[in-house]
């Protein structure tokens, strides 16, 4: 088979540079069209967003704009077809009258009609087109020097729209100013209206420059405005569009509420229309919580394309969330007059219904098929039918899994989901709308790959992925590129299935923070939609061929593929951290792990590992060498889950021996024996540990060699990626601020030893102490913003969770988030500017009293955000609780150590401090959770 026309293609790296969207940009933003636009809503995970409209230009509004009436027509056919998902056909509308009103000299409207033409190339994904047209509405109503009240609100939606641009370009702080400009210009004339979407808009790049406070204040400030509203259809519209917004940040709690008044507003005012519209959002809300749960708690196999189903659950709380999310989305599909709003419930509930382990009667197939099929031709009919041939095929895996009967020949029936997706490309092209026919080619490519027919699955795939490229569309290509490599490899071309996964990989990264916000027009799941592409490139590229099972194996892979692998593992933990807060998470100039292992003294390894579906690889860096050391152990992966889950359990239990030590020493065998001679011959005293998935959940100094436990022989630290924050000079003595809570607050328990922990820690460094009362965020962020603290301990209750939301600090009277803890602790760094006297980094945060979410796979992943989001460069903190008194007594030594040698790194002192406490209470419940993440020196 011929060689794929893209490997031919000469792309350099960051082809896609200049391509950005946030998921924030599309949920919650102000359009400047006077209605209530809905989106691919069909589509589940693309949360529904019927956006809060400014205030209307009506006829009325506009009465000091005389305009004939065939412009007015053309002006509102443009507003149809982009209401109607007919993007291109609209673009050429407003085109056609801004060529209208610039014959007539009539600047005013020729500046909204390049407005609305700016929205329209956003649409289709044309950036250059958008700026051009956006620019020019601007310098026209610059020339035009009006003051009236019409040319001011029309700035406004300008404004709006240019910053829905820049922040679709990457350009947050653009964004923010412009829209903080809109929303002065809706103060002027008195549009509350348009200064609450303004401000709505303002938080979405608040979120993306990672401003958290300010967020929240503004949040706080619309919900003010909101709510003080009379009841109207646009505070109904106004709540919801707040509701999805707080949805897109992931407050789900606090987007219910929100969703609920919006509700009840609806209800009162008997609008069918907006209840509905809020019923499927708060469907959505319902929805998104119940997977959120689900996949903290599950260990399911990647379940990546071309099968992604939602998996039947047990009926747990999370099963009554999506139950909820089902009821809602039927109570649509039975009352709402709007036939594409019960469409799009109808969808989203197949989806629901995976779930739930239920399956829909062939009457509400028939109905949705129905609906499609008198579907007017638009983006959403084009993705809607996408989402039911998914479904489709989930159904059809379900059938051939379970004996329940399925009485419809649609589920079984080829021919009609190929003569369905082909309607879907060609309603695309007749739309010209690249963007979905890239869609609907790669999932007819897909659909044959699930029949086995690749040489038709691997045409399509190549004319989606053409596609997708000619648009400059990373978002959409990084799947075909994934998809061909599955073809290529099925096909045995191992060698270019190989280069398709390497270009899908470097797609991703040129996307970065922008990866929850990829495929905003289908069911996106981050570990079915991304892991998946890095975890079977690295499988390819380490190939090992098969032998005893459960044996640790070396096998000659090129250094070439064992460096890239290694990459690909980076690249994986750095984008699960930029799933878990939703946009780039590294902003600061790290240092390659390689550097500090090749000057470390004394020597330091460092462990990469992978689980794979049959298999756990581990990759070692010895310093000084070029040359990276390579094991495999062959155990399918729910083995190797099943295995660290029990010994996690084990670990916390204090009254468990030698079944602990068992499990600890199978462990040990896979990660640490096979490389014990390469560690002896190399003198390693140090182990730095880049760890995957489950492996996060255990403290590698338990880890046993059925002798004594790797902290005996090993100080050990671990690193959330290749790239860490060097450390600066080491001082002889530092300050420290330390805080804490020996009082029980807000339903957590009291820790009476903490204040002895605080008073140690005073005696060994200098210290300022916040205690209780004292202890709050505000007493924090004036201290760290103001006096220089290396050291900064918190002693307080805490939660590492998979979900930035769930991970907090308590204080005396709250819960410091991740977001706000990065603002608190980074105020330092805004200092630096005024003052060189304030260090820019905090060397060492410490946490001691935290724990990971019980039940929570992924929980070790809040550690890590905690770790990258503080700024420290190092940071100490537990992944369960012990007894405080246990926990003083370490921390003590810990300081001690640390402190009577300038030369000792952290992690040796950790060590040290670690071995005091073993020596006392042996079992590794009272010294093992202990975990020093980050720079080790």
């Amino acid at each position: 088979m011929a060689r794929p026309n893209f490997l031919n293609t000469a792309r350099k790296k960051g082809v896609f540079h200049k391509w950005r969207i946030t998921l924030l940009a599309l949920l919650g933003l102000i359009f400047s069209f006077g209605v209530h636009l809905l989106s691919a809503a069909s589509i589940v995970l693309a949360i529904e967003t019927p956006t809060l409209s400014s205030q209307p230009m009506s006829n009325a509004s506009m009465s000091g704009i005389q305009t004939p009436e065939s412009i007015e027509q053309l002006m509102q056919k443009g507003k149809t077809l982009y209401q109607s998902g007919q993007f291109a056909s609209a673009a050429q509308s407003f085109q056609q009258a801004a060529q209208v009103y610039q014959s007539q000299n009539d600047l005013l409207n020729q500046a909204l009609a390049f407005n609305f033409l700016s929205l329209t190339e956003q649409k289709l994904g044309h950036w250059n087109q958008a700026s051009v047209a956006i620019t020019t509405s601007l310098n026209l109503l610059n020339s035009s020097k009006l003051s009236s009240n019409n040319a001011k609100h029309i700035l406004a939606l300008v404004l709006n729209t240019q910053g829905n641009l820049q922040l679709a370009l990457g350009q947050a702080e653009n964004a923010l100013q412009a829209w903080q400009k809109a929303a002065k210009t809706y103060t002027e004339i008195g549009d509350t209206a348009g200064n609450i979407g303004s401000l709505i808009n303002q938080t979405t790049a608040l979120q993306s420059l990672g401003l958290y406070r300010r967020t929240m204040k503004i949040f706080e400030q619309v919900e003010k405005n909101l709510l003080s509203m009379p009841n109207s259809v646009l505070k109904a519209a106004g709540l919801r569009s707040f509701g999805n917004s707080l949805l897109a940040s992931g407050e789900i709690e606090k987007s219910q509420q929100m969703l609920e008044q919006s509700l009840t507003v609806a209800q009162q005012l008997r609008s069918p229309q907006e209840e509905s519209a809020t019923l499927l959002s708060l469907g959505n809300a319902a929805f998104a919580k119940g997977k959120r749960n689900f996949i903290k708690e599950s260990t399911k196999e990647d379940n990546f394309l071309p099968s992604r189903c939602g998996q039947a659950i047990a009926q747990t709380e999370d099963a009554n969330y999506f139950k909820k999310a089902s009821d809602y989305y039927q109570e649509i599909a039975n009352k709402s007059s709007l036939p594409i709003t019960a469409v799009q419930a109808q969808l989203n509930r197949l989806s629901v219904l995976q779930f739930l382990g239920q399956q829909p009667t062939s009457e509400e197939l028939e109905s949705i098929q129905s609906a499609l099929s008198n579907w007017p031709p638009s983006r959403a009919a084009v993705y809607a039918k996408i989402n039911f041939v998914q479904s489709l095929v989930c159904l059809e895996k379900a059938h051939q899994q379970t004996t329940k009967e399925i009485i419809n020949s649609l589920i079984l029936n080829p021919e009609d989901i190929v003569k369905l997706l082909n309607t879907a490309v060609q309603q695309a092209k007749d739309l010209k709308d690249q963007r979905a026919e890239s869609y609907s080619l790669g999932y007819l490519g897909q659909f044959y790959e699930l029949r086995k027919q690749l040489s038709k699955a691997q045409q399509y795939t190549e004319s989606a992925l053409n596609l997708a490229q000619l648009i400059n569309a990373p978002d959409i290509a990084y799947q075909w590129e994934w998809q061909l490599g599955r073809l290529l490899l099925v096909q045995g071309d191992s060698e270019t299935a190989v280069a398709a996964y390497t270009t899908a990989v470097e797609t991703l990264q040129t996307l970065r923070g922008d990866l929850v916000a990829l495929n905003p027009d289908i069911q996106f799941d981050f570990r079915d939609e991304v892991e998946p592409v890095y975890r079977q490139l690295v499988g390819l590229l380490l190939q090992p061929d098969r032998t005893a099972n459960d044996k640790a194996v070396t096998k000659q892979v090129s250094q070439k593929n064992l460096k890239q692998a290694r990459n690909a593992i980076e690249a994986l933990q750095l984008a699960e951290l930029d799933n878990f807060f939703r946009d780039t998470c590294i902003t600061i100039q790290p240092t390659q792990i390689d550097k500090l292992v090749d000057t470390a003294n004394p020597g330091t390894a460092v462990f990469y590992s992978i689980i794979l579906t049959d298999r756990i690889e581990i990759i070692v860096k010895l310093p000084h060498s070029q040359e990276l050391r390579h094991y495999t152990t062959y155990k399918p992966k729910v083995e190797i889950e099943n295995i660290l889950e029990a010994l996690r359990q084990k670990l916390e239990q204090r009254y468990t021996f030698r079944d602990r030590e068992e499990l600890s020493q199978e462990v040990y065998n896979w990660i640490i024996k096979p490389a014990i001679a390469d560690l002896e011959q190399s003198h390693i005293k140090n182990l730095v540990f880049v760890m995957d998935g489950s492996l996060r959940n255990i403290p590698m100094a338990a880890l046993y060699d059925g002798k004594q436990y790797l902290i005996e022989k090993y100080s050990v630290a671990v690193s959330p990626g290749l790239q860490l924050l060097a450390p600066k000079q080491k001082q002889r003595r530092f300050e420290a601020l330390v805080a804490g809570l020996t009082e029980s607050r807000l339903g957590f328990s009291s820790l009476p030893n903490v204040a002895t922990e605080l008073q140690q820690i005073e005696s060994i460094v200098p210290s300022k102490q916040l205690i209780n009362q004292a202890f709050t965020d505000t007493n924090i962020k004036q201290l760290v913003s103001s006096v220089s603290f290396p050291v900064i301990h918190l002693a307080t209750h805490g939660k590492f969770s998979s979900e930035v939301d769930d991970t907090y600090i308590l204080t005396w009277n709250d819960k410091i988030k991740i977001k706000q803890l990065r603002e608190i602790l980074q105020t330092r760094e805004q200092v630096v500017g005024r003052s060189n006297r304030v260090p820019s980094s905090i060397e060492l945060l410490v946490l001691s009293a935290c724990e990971t979410a019980t039940g929570d796979k992924r929980a070790a992943l809040g550690l890590a955000g905690v770790a990258v989001r503080s700024g420290a460069r190092s940071t100490l903190a537990s992944l369960w609780q012990v007894d405080d008194k246990s926990t003083s007594v370490l921390m003590s030594e810990f300081y001690r150590q640390l402190t009577q040698d300038v030369n000792l790194s952290k992690a040796e002192a950790l060590r040290r401090a670690q071995e005091f406490v073993l020596k006392d209470k042996g079992h590794p419940f009272y010294w093992a959770p202990y975990v020093l993440v980050g720079n080790w020196l």
